[in-house]
């Protein structure tokens, strides 16, 4: 009875787990699938909205800063006459020329080093040296001798948002340059990238972080304390963004982090519509984190285990239904309604699990008839037998204790199985069957029912390892009958039987 419950126990609980976590196990395939399609079209949608926000700042720019232009070139143009006047260049007042217009000078010689400037933080800056395209993009524009503006760039040396204008000197020995800071420019507050990139974050969950980087690997940052570059990130950011900026198509790589997350880093090439100079091409960085999917996933895996609780906590239940509904066949199945010892079917069911155990175990078998029990009917009427049974019945318990277990075969038929034992004790424990019998025959309150009876009893025990249920059965069987055709109320072990065979033979 108590294995038959652990084992429908265990059965709910094995269909409880495997039905939530086929059913957890799809949605999870459902939920992922769903949520990499979503993050797919928030990355469309994200790289659609940079390049797309970016086109209209340059545009904006290129139509709106046309008098900062102009203006740059009409004092460009002023420093080549004064030039003309005066190319002691190291004579010139720098500042006293800045404070007329408000913009910084530059003085680039022909090795496009900076050897004047306004901005102290540029003196001595080699554009050779740490910008090999842009120094050949000036060697260009010193050559054509022309006015040249750039759109949004910033400074090398410290990251900052400016507008530089170009214009060389009429012998081409120098680079007139002049530099404006764009963040007190009206024009570049109301177009202001970085806007647009805070927007976006904001909105997207996943989106942790935006940057425009130049065609010279600076980060387009102004916010930062000193200016940052690509050399100044991993290995494998360096390959990926000179990549992009060789194909001009975006590129990505992924990086896993701690916990499942993954940082998903894309490059996106971008180009301004119209020629402004070096600041034409860009690439804007992007970083994402799979912030979305994680947090779906703790969800979904807290889900899980709510659901498994739930299904745990039903399937106990169910079991209790179950154990009500089916206890009382369950026990009828297992039980002898009558004495409330096993049956022969659990006798069977439970020697042939005693048997399998043989090479640890000496099992043992003890068969019990009581005698001249018909009569006890006769006399005293059935229901006064059934009291006789449900009595021999607890002695038989009381005695075997927990060295095995008491079966009723049907009438007056019992057996007891030893789980373990020997010669002597199966016939100790016989003896201690017909001593507590013969105390109720003569000294109990019933002894009047009982002065008719008395106990039959012949035992075996295994003796060879093709030794079966059937095989032991019969042998016991033929020591009861040597106990019932020596006079009865004695008990017979089968080795003496077959020793007593042998000695007559």
């Amino acid at each position: 009875m108590k294995n038959l419950r652990i084992k429908l126990l265990l059965s709910l609980i094995a269909f409880a787990v495997i039905l939530v976590a086929v059913i957890s196990y799809v949605n999870r395939q459902i939920l992922v699938a769903d949520i990499e399609k979503q993050v797919a079209m928030n990355k469309v949608l994200i790289e659609n909205h940079i390049l797309t926000d970016m086109q209209t700042i340059d545009n904006a720019h290129f139509y709106f800063d046309k008098n900062m232009s102009d203006n740059m070139e009409q004092e460009l143009r002023k420093l080549q006459n004064d030039y003309r006047k005066n190319p002691a260049i190291e004579t010139w007042d720098l500042q006293q020329k800045k404070q007329k217009h408000g913009m910084d000078i530059y003085i680039v010689d022909q090795s496009n080093k900076v050897i004047y400037t306004t901005f102290e933080k540029d003196i001595g800056l080699d554009f050779s040296s740490c910008c090999q395209r842009f120094s050949a993009l000036l060697d260009e524009r010193r050559a054509s001798g022309e006015f040249y503006t750039d759109g949004i760039d910033i400074s090398t040396t410290t990251g900052e948002y400016r507008k530089f204008g170009y214009l060389a000197t009429h012998d081409k020995k120098y680079l007139l340059e002049l530099g404006i800071d764009l963040l007190n420019d009206p024009v570049f507050q109301t177009f202001n990238f970085e806007k647009t990139a805070e927007s976006l974050i904001a909105k997207y969950e996943d989106l942790v972080e935006v940057q425009i980087i130049n065609a010279g690997g600076v980060f387009f940052d102004d916010s930062r304390l000193k200016k940052i570059t690509v050399r100044d990130q991993s290995k494998q950011f360096q390959q990926y963004f000179e990549l992009a900026k060789k194909k001009m198509e975006p590129v990505e790589f992924q990086k896993a982090l701690h916990h499942g997350y993954i940082e998903t880093h894309l490059f996106l090439p971008y180009e301004a519509e119209t020629v402004r100079g070096e600041s034409s091409k860009r690439l804007v960085y992007v970083k994402f984190v799979n912030f979305t999917k994680i947090e779906a996933l703790q969800k979904n895996t807290k889900q899980f285990w709510i659901l498994l609780s739930i299904a745990l906590l039903t399937a106990f239940i169910m079991l209790l239904v179950i154990n009500k509904i089916l206890s009382k066949t369950i026990y009828l199945a297992t039980f002898d309604l009558l004495t409330g010892v096993y049956n022969r079917a659990t006798y069977i069911r439970k020697f042939d699990n005693l048997l399998k155990k043989r090479k640890m175990n000496v099992p043992g078998l003890l068969l019990i008839d009581l005698d001249n029990f018909k009569q006890v009917n006769d006399q005293f009427g059935h229901v006064e037998g059934d009291r006789i049974l449900i009595e021999t019945a607890m002695i038989l318990k009381h005695v075997v204790k927990n060295n095995g277990f008491v079966v009723r075969f049907g009438g007056d038929e019992f057996a007891i199985v030893l789980y373990d034992t020997t010669e002597q004790q199966m016939q100790q424990i016989a003896e201690a069957i017909l001593t507590q019998i013969r105390t109720v025959k003569y000294e109990g309150y019933a002894s009047e029912k009982w002065s008719v009876l008395s106990v039959s009893m012949g035992g075996a025990i295994y003796h060879h390892v093709e030794e079966t249920e059937m095989s032991l059965f019969e042998r016991a069987d033929k020591a009861l009958y040597q106990s019932k055709n020596a006079g009865k109320d004695q008990y017979s072990s089968y080795a003496e039987v077959a020793a007593d065979e042998d000695y007559s033979i």
